[in-house]
């Protein structure tokens, strides 16, 4: 079986095909739901609202996670398609689709046609991955500028084309602009390590590294000027003491863990070849004459180093890395369709199967786990075909077909990607506490909150909510609505004028959401 595509046309043809196709569909199949995506799409929205540019806010109150630029492109979303769940996560594919078709270029380029075609398998298999570029959040804009970035400076590396340094550190701005100085640190390590490997270290200053950081500087410096007067500081505070300090030193809201936390993030994010990382990472040793291979390498192993070390870790912060493991990972695998696997391979595959047969199992007992997900057991069977495709791979494997295994194995885990979005996503909406408590509100309701609320319903009302912090203000609320997902706010039927009307709880988190009527 011939694996890689010959003719350029046709393998670009291919490569923008799959890009597109694992980037754009379904992305606005199902509502803005989950915490980080509500608050990131309702803070443009209020942005787009009031026409305040500079402050983010969430529900009118100061938003101090991120950097504004995935705001400003969700603006630009809204100016296409309407303050909508397609406008918010447009530019969140968009930037899918520009990294597939950068690391498809780069392999091509440096790596060699074969690797480039399996790369782009090994990331069209990877749903986990790909899931991230449908979500309304910074994470997609910070993965495609840093890869952007890096590989610019690569090419520079290889033909000192000044051009590419320049782009280097523009995407590293634009990077920092997306989710702060994460974006200029990382690659900053990743280039000074990979230089230090080729005895280049001292040659530093060839790169222009004082010029780079000045001219980032200029790019990234006054919209943090502007905000951080704007609001008398509060927002710098927040933004590098709470949200990237403390994040790095201590566990913040529970997402903590032993070093090897993060190692289990990138074996998920990279399913279903992640298994073969190690390999990779050894083949690269073998061939580090292959200065593409070591630099690959080296930017993965920073950025898995430094969020192993972290105190906080969640399972999108080694994303950026993941077109370099899958480079890693295409190389590897390349070469073994000429010379066969070993018998540690064997356990990777072990491990795969194992895993692939088990996930619709997983997915059934999960969805059982929980009384309010109970009716929607059967979607779990809409994973079946990853298992059976799952146990082919397995039998090409046996029969040593390497490249019929890869596609085999690529395209059933990448149909999870589209059951997600196109099916199971799609069917919970009913289940969703704001589709319930919509369904139960009458036309122009007016609705309070009373301490907190699920972080959907901003985006999903197009309205923000006054927030009641004292059920004595009720008295001269006749008529409205009381919304709450507060532990104290879950029983109020002991007052005499607040009547529940119905209640939900949130999928796969702990709160329920209650409304109440005031009478």
């Amino acid at each position: 079986m011939k694996f890689s595509i010959e003719n350029n046309q046709k393998a670009w043809i291919f490569a923008v095909f799959a890009a597109a196709l694992v980037s754009f569909t379904f992305i606005n199949a199902y509502p803005i739901s989950i915490l980080d995506e509500a608050k990131n799409a309702e803070a443009a929205r209020e942005m787009w609202a009031s026409g305040d540019y500079w402050v983010p806010k969430f529900n009118g109150e100061l938003r101090t996670d991120k950097p504004p630029l995935h705001y400003y492109f969700m603006l630009l979303g809204f100016k296409l398609f309407g303050t909508t769940i397609l406008g918010a996560r447009f530019f969140s594919a968009v930037m899918g689709f520009i990294t597939l078709l950068a690391t498809f270029g780069f392999a091509r380029k440096h790596l060699g046609k074969g690797v480039a075609q399996t790369t782009m398998l090994i990331l069209f298999g990877s749903f986990f991955f790909m899931q991230e570029f449908h979500l309304a959040v910074p994470d997609p804009y910070l993965i495609a500028f840093v890869t952007l970035g890096l590989f610019s400076f690569y090419h520079f590396y290889a033909t000192k084309k000044y051009l590419y340094l320049v782009l280097f550190y523009f995407f590293l701005a634009l990077g920092a602009m997306s989710k702060g100085p994460v974006a200029i640190a990382l690659p900053g390590l990743s280039v000074g390590l990979f230089l230090a490997l080729q005895k280049e270290l001292k040659n530093t200053f060839r790169y222009f590294p004082v010029l780079g950081l000045l001219g980032i500087a200029i790019l990234v410096v006054p919209w943090f000027w502007q905000v951080h007067i704007k609001t008398d500081g509060l927002w710098t505070q927040g933004f590098f003491f709470d949200h990237n300090i403390n994040r790095f030193s201590a566990p913040m809201e529970g997402h903590g863990g032993s070093f090897l936390v993060t190692l289990g993030f990138v074996l998920l994010g990279l399913l279903p070849f992640s298994f073969f990382i190690p390999q990779a990472f050894r083949h690269a040793w073998q061939e580090r004459t292959n200065t593409a291979l070591v630099f690959a390498a080296c930017v993965s192993g920073v950025f898995i180093l430094f969020f192993s070390l972290s105190s906080t870790k969640l399972p999108n912060y080694t994303m950026p890395c993941y077109a370099f493991l899958a480079l890693l990972l295409g190389a590897f695998f390349t070469k073994k369709m000429t010379v066969g696997f070993t018998k540690w391979s064997w356990i990777s595959m072990v491990l795969l199967v194992l895993i692939g047969v088990a996930l619709p199992v997983a997915a059934f007992i999960g969805l059982g786990l929980e009384k309010v997900l109970q009716p929607y057991q059967h979607l779990a069977f809409g994973l079946v075909p990853t298992a059976v495709g799952t146990l082919l791979g397995l039998l090409l494997y046996i029969r040593k077909k390497t490249p019929a295994f890869l596609l085999t194995v690529a395209f059933s885990w990448g149909v999870i990607l589209f059951v997600l979005h196109g099916f199971i996503y799609p069917q919970l909406t009913n289940a969703l506490p704001t589709t319930v408590v919509a369904k139960a509100l009458p036309k122009n309701a007016k609705v309070v909150v009373y301490k907190r609320m699920d972080a959907a319903f901003p985006f999903a009302f197009q309205q923000t909510f006054d927030v009641m912090e004292n059920l004595n203000d009720t008295a001269n609320l006749h008529g409205f609505y009381l919304l709450t997902n507060h532990p104290e706010g879950q029983d109020l039927d002991a007052f005499e004028n607040i009547q529940k009307v119905t209640s939900q709880k949130a999928l796969f988190e702990n709160h329920t959401t209650v409304l109440y009527r005031i009478e």
